[in-house]
C-alpha cells in the first residue's frame, strides 16, 4: 500500500493537493486468473427484510421463486427446511411453503414448521415465542376482516395460504404455494408460487383462524 499527494491547478490560479494512494494485492502462489472460481451462495437472511407487511410478502416471494427455481414439484414428506428439501425429493405443499416463508422471516427458527388439518393448527414445535396472534374465525371468507400479510387455515378444507389484499376491483389477492402454484398434470410441478393471484373458488369456503404476524 502506499500514499502520496498530487498538485493539480485549480483554474482560479490556486493549487488544489490531492491525496492518492494505491494498494497493491499479491496472489497467493496457488492461484492464478484463469482458475475456475465459483461464486459463493449468498443466502438471504431475515435481518435482509423490512420488519413490515412489505417485507414480509418479498420474503414469501422469494421462497416462492426458489421454488420454481430448484423444478419442485407438489407432494407430501417435505423436509423442515427449504435448503434441505432443495438438496433432498424437492417437494412442497402449501404448509411448507408457509412454514418455510415464517422461518425466512424469522417469525419460525430454523427447521420448526406446521400444517392444518380439520381446521387446526398442529405445529411441530413448542411455542410461536409471541411473534404471532392466533385468531379464531370459523367464518365464510367474504365475512372476515382480513389484513394483508395474514395467514389463513381453511375450516373445510385442507389448506394455508397467505392474504396479500384487494386490487382495484375489490377482489381479494393471494400468494398461494399449494397446487394453485404448480401446472396441471401427472407431475404438479410449481411456477407461480411467487405470484399475486385472485383465486375466487374461495369465497365460498370458511375461515378457521388467521395467524397474525406481530407488528406488521
Amino acid at each position: 500500500m502506499c500514499y502520496g499527494k498530487l498538485k493539480t491547478p485549480h483554474r482560479k490560479g490556486f493549487i488544489h493537493e490531492v491525496n492518492i494512494f494505491c494498494k497493491l494485492e499479491i496472489m497467493p502462489p496457488h492461484v492464478s486468473f484463469n482458475d475456475d472460481v465459483k461464486p459463493a451462495t449468498v443466502q438471504a437472511k431475515a435481518s435482509d427484510y423490512t420488519q413490515d407487511t412489505e417485507g414480509w410478502i418479498e420474503a414469501c416471494q422469494k421462497v416462492g421463486r426458489d421454488l420454481t427455481k430448484y423444478n419442485f414439484t407438489y407432494g407430501s414428506h417435505n423436509k423442515p427446511t427449504l435448503s434441505a428439501s432443495i438438496k433432498h425429493g424437492r417437494k412442497a405443499n402449501c404448509a411448507s411453503y408457509v412454514s418455510w416463508c415464517l422461518q425466512e422471516f424469522g417469525v419460525l427458527k430454523k427447521g420448526q414448521t406446521f400444517y392444518t388439518r380439520g381446521g387446526r393448527i398442529h405445529k411441530r414445535f413448542k411455542s410461536w415465542r409471541g411473534k404471532v396472534q392466533i385468531i379464531k374465525v370459523n367464518k365464510k371468507l367474504t365475512d372476515v376482516n382480513l389484513q394483508p400479510g395474514d395467514i389463513i387455515g381453511w375450516r373445510d378444507i385442507v389448506h394455508t395460504n397467505i392474504y396479500v389484499g384487494k386490487n382495484g376491483k375489490g377482489q381479494k389477492l393471494w400468494l398461494d404455494g399449494g397446487s394453485a402454484g404448480t401446472r396441471r398434470g401427472r407431475v404438479r410441478r410449481y411456477y407461480s408460487a411467487d405470484k399475486i393471484k385472485t383465486f375466487s373458488y374461495l369465497n365460498k369456503h370458511k375461515v378457521s383462524f388467521i395467524i397474525r404476524i406481530k407488528g406488521l
